[in-house]
C-alpha cells in the first residue's frame, strides 16, 4: 500500500509541476516578447484557467496523497524534511495566490478579445508591460521552490 500511495503522490506531483511550470514558462515567454497573439493562442488552446486549473488540482491531490502517505507510512509529521516541505508548499501557494499573479489570466482573456475586435492590442501590451517583471520574478521563485521541494522529498536531508 505504501508503494502504491507513493507512486500516486509522485505521479500527481510530476503532472502538477509539468502543467504549472509549462504554462508559466509559455506565459513568461509571451509576456517577455509582448506577443498578444501567443497569449490569445494559449487561451484558445486551454480556455478559462485550463492548464493552471488542471495543475492546481493535481497539486492538491498530490498534497493529499503525501499526507496520507505520511500517515500510513508511519512517518513523523514533525520531522525536519516534512516541516521544510510544508514551508516550501506554503510559499508556493502564497506566491501563486498573490494578487499580482492573479492579474495574469485576465490579461490572457483580454488578448483573446483582441482577435474578436473587442479590445485594442496596445491596451493588452500596456497591461502585459505592467506585470512583466513581476511575472518573471514569480516564475523564478516558483522554479526555485519546486526544485527545493523535489530535492527535499528525494534527499530528506533533515
Amino acid at each position: 500500500m505504501y508503494t502504491f500511495l507513493k507512486a500516486l503522490h509522485v505521479i500527481s506531483m510530476f503532472g502538477a509541476v509539468t502543467l504549472l511550470m509549462g504554462d508559466a514558462y509559455f506565459l513568461g515567454l509571451a509576456f517577455w516578447r509582448r506577443d498578444v497573439q501567443a497569449l490569445a493562442a494559449m487561451h484558445r488552446l486551454a480556455p478559462g484557467l485550463g492548464l493552471t486549473t488542471a495543475g492546481l488540482i493535481l497539486f492538491l491531490v498530490g498534497i493529499a496523497f503525501g499526507l496520507i502517505l505520511a500517515a500510513t507510512g508511519q512517518l513523523n509529521f514533525l520531522s525536519g524534511w516534512l516541516i521544510a516541505a510544508y514551508i516550501i508548499v506554503a510559499a508556493l501557494i502564497a506566491t501563486n495566490a498573490s494578487p499580482f499573479v492573479q492579474r495574469l489570466r485576465p490579461l490572457v482573456r483580454q488578448a483573446a478579445e483582441v482577435a474578436d475586435g473587442k479590445r485594442s492590442e496596445q491596451e493588452v501590451v500596456i497591461g502585459m508591460d505592467s506585470v512583466r517583471s513581476g511575472l518573471l520574478l514569480a516564475i523564478a521563485i516558483n522554479t526555485v521552490l519546486f526544485i527545493l521541494v523535489i530535492a527535499d522529498m528525494v534527499l530528506k536531508p533533515l
